[in-house]
C-alpha cells in the first residue's frame, strides 16, 4: 500500500494487524488498561483510530464492523464523557421482569396442598391441584410458593443433621495409645474403667451378652448380663457402674463397637466422663479387661452349674444375682497377683482412699 496517497496518508506509520498508528500502541504500553476487557480495549482502539483518520469507512474496514455498530459505540462513549466502562458488553437481561402473579387464595391453596403432601413432586402437585380445584396452575408458581414458605420435606431433617454435625465437628476420638490414662485421674475421680462385651451363644439360637468393666490399676470389677447388645444396654450399665463407685469415674475405655456409641456417649457427656477408644482391631490396647473376660469365663461361668440355665430365662434377674455373688468374691475376697496378693478393695483402701462404695447385688430385672 502506498502510504503517500489515500485517507491514511497523513496518519503516520501503521501496524500490519489493524493498520493502527504505532503511537497508539505506545500509548497502550504506557497506560495499560487492565481494568477493562479485551473487547473493550478493541473498541477503544477503534474510536482512537477514528479520531486519527476521521474516516468511518476506513475504521469499519480495519476492524471489520458495520457502520451501525461503530456509531453505537462512539455515541455511547462520547455521551458518557469518555468513560471506559461504557465500552464493556452490557447486560442483555430485561430491566423489568415479569413477576409471579398469584392471588392470595390460589397461593394459600398451593401452600396447603404442599403441606399436606410434602413429599410429592411439583408435577404431581400440579395434577392434584387441577383435580381438586378444577384449575390449572404452573409448576413455576408451585416452586414460588415452596421457596416463599420454605416448604421442603428435608429441611427439618437437614437442620437436625447439620446441628449434630456442628456439635461434633472437629471432635476426634481419643485413642488409648495417644495418651497416658493416669493423666486423667484426680483425687475426686480416681477411676478409669476398661469396658468390653462377652457374647454367649446358647442352644436354639439364643444369644446373651455380658458387659464387663474393670478398673485399670485397682482391678475393681463389675459385670452384668443383658439380652441385647445396644447402646441402651451400655447406657444402663454405665449408670449402674457410676452409682456403685459413688460417681468417681474419670474415664472409660472401650473398643469401637456400636454398643459404645449414641446413648453410651451421651451418658459419658452428661456424667462428664472421658471416653477413650482402642485402636481398630487392636484388642491388645485393652489387655486389662480382656484378661478379666477370661477370668469370668474360667472361674465363674465354667464352674457355676446354674448360671447358663438362668441365661435362657426371659428375665435375667437370677443370672445377674449369681454373677453379682461372684463379683463380691472377686472384689472383696479373691487375692490378685498384680496387687501383691491383696483383694482390689484392700488395695484401694490401703493405698488410695479410706473407703469405697460396696457393690451390693441388684435384684432389678435386665
Amino acid at each position: 500500500m502506498n502510504r503517500s496517497n489515500g485517507a491514511l496518508s497523513g496518519s503516520g506509520t501503521y501496524s500490519i494487524t489493524y493498520n493502527l498508528p504505532y503511537r497508539f500502541y505506545k500509548f497502550m504500553a504506557k497506560h495499560p488498561m487492565v481494568e477493562i476487557s479485551d473487547k473493550a480495549q478493541i473498541r477503544l482502539a477503534m474510536i482512537e483510530f477514528y479520531y486519527q483518520v476521521k474516516d468511518v469507512s476506513a475504521v469499519c474496514r480495519s476492524f471489520k464492523i458495520s457502520r451501525k455498530s461503530f456509531y453505537k459505540w462512539i455515541r455511547r462513549y462520547e455521551k458518557s464523557g469518555k468513560k471506559l466502562s461504557v465500552l464493556e458488553n452490557q447486560s442483555q437481561a430485561p430491566k423489568k421482569r415479569r413477576g409471579v402473579e398469584l392471588t392470595f387464595a390460589v397461593e394459600m391453596n398451593i401452600k396447603h396442598l404442599r403441606e399436606k403432601y410434602i413429599r410429592l413432586s411439583k408435577t404431581k402437585l400440579q395434577i392434584l391441584y387441577k383435580r381438586i380445584h378444577k384449575a390449572y396452575i404452573s409448576q413455576h408458581h408451585i416452586q414460588h410458593v415452596i421457596e416463599k414458605y420454605s416448604l421442603y420435606y428435608d429441611k427439618a431433617l437437614a437442620d437436625r443433621i447439620r446441628a449434630k454435625k456442628d456439635k461434633h465437628r472437629g471432635a476426634k476420638r481419643v485413642r488409648i495409645n495417644e495418651v497416658n490414662p493416669r493423666d486423667y485421674l484426680t483425687e475426686d475421680k480416681p477411676f478409669l474403667f476398661a469396658c468390653d462385651t462377652i457374647v454367649l451363644y446358647l442352644p436354639y439360637g439364643i444369644k446373651r451378652y455380658i458387659l464387663t468393666a474393670i478398673e485399670w490399676e485397682k482391678k475393681i470389677a463389675y459385670a452384668r448380663c443383658y439380652k441385647n447388645k445396644s447402646s441402651l444396654s451400655t447406657f444402663d450399665f454405665l449408670l449402674r457402674l457410676q452409682a456403685l463407685v459413688d460417681g468417681k469415674i474419670a474415664a472409660v475405655l472401650s473398643d469401637n463397637g456400636s454398643e459404645f456409641a449414641k446413648y453410651f456417649e451421651e451418658a459419658c457427656r452428661r456424667l462428664k466422663i472421658l471416653h477413650l477408644f482402642t485402636r481398630i482391631k487392636t484388642p491388645k490396647d485393652n489387655p486389662v479387661d480382656e484378661r478379666f473376660n477370661r477370668t469370668v469365663q474360667e472361674e465363674f461361668m465354667q464352674t457355676d452349674e446354674y448360671f447358663e440355665s438362668y441365661l435362657a430365662y426371659d428375665s435375667l434377674v437370677a443370672a445377674n444375682q449369681r454373677l453379682m455373688e461372684w463379683l463380691l468374691f472377686y472384689n472383696f475376697e479373691r487375692p490378685h497377683q498384680t496387687l501383691k496378693y491383696k483383694t482390689p478393695i484392700e488395695w484401694y483402701n490401703s493405698y488410695k482412699l479410706n473407703e469405697v462404695s460396696p457393690m451390693y447385688p441388684s435384684i432389678t430385672s435386665a
